[in-house]
């Protein structure tokens, strides 16, 4: 019997799992980008990321989805209202779209299987929206493009919990 890759509404139940999901993944897309610290404080802080996670799902606009593989997440996407506090702080307003991808996150062994697609698809509706993505992060620049996305030519440091890294936004229109 052949496995299926499901890709569901994430459940208060999956929020643990569903943060460490993300934290193993961004660490592991940003190991040649950010120092070590990044990885042990995005693991160090699940049990916290999590109580948010379920506080937001039951109390807010936000869409999260994962893809999940024999009992295991293998995909996480969330996308949601615009713009972000720190967006009108840095005056990164009017943004070009009222909803941004947050973020997109499938493991290496499931790449170019489509399982990404329908993670956007999941928490996207056709249409405008718009992310921001870590520069020098090409793969994913070049999924994004391939998806409508075009590169904006603004720029903004990612925060210092980031490290600083540049960052710059694409928006589908």
């Amino acid at each position: 019997m052949t496995e299926t890759t499901d890709v569901r509404s994430v459940t208060a139940d999956d929020a643990e799992a569903w943060v460490r999901f993300v934290a193993v993944e961004r660490a592991r897309t940003y190991a040649d980008t950010m120092p070590q610290s990044f990885a042990e404080r995005l693991l160090a802080e699940v049990p916290t990321s999590a109580e948010h996670l379920r506080e937001a799902l039951a109390n807010g606009p936000v869409r999260y989805a994962l893809a999940e593989r024999g009992g295991k997440i293998v995909g996480a996407a969330e996308a949601g209202p615009a713009p972000a506090d720190w967006e009108v702080e840095l005056g990164f307003v009017p943004v070009p779209a009222h909803i941004e991808l947050h973020l997109l996150y499938v493991h290496p062994d499931h790449h170019g299987t489509g399982l990404a697609d329908r993670l956007l698809a999941a928490v996207l509706d056709p249409g405008p929206a718009y992310l921001w993505l870590v520069a020098g992060n090409a793969r994913a620049e070049r999924f994004y493009a391939r998806r409508g996305f075009v590169a904006l030519a603004e720029q903004a440091p990612a925060g210092d919990s980031w490290g600083n890294v540049t960052m710059h936004r694409m928006v589908r229109t």
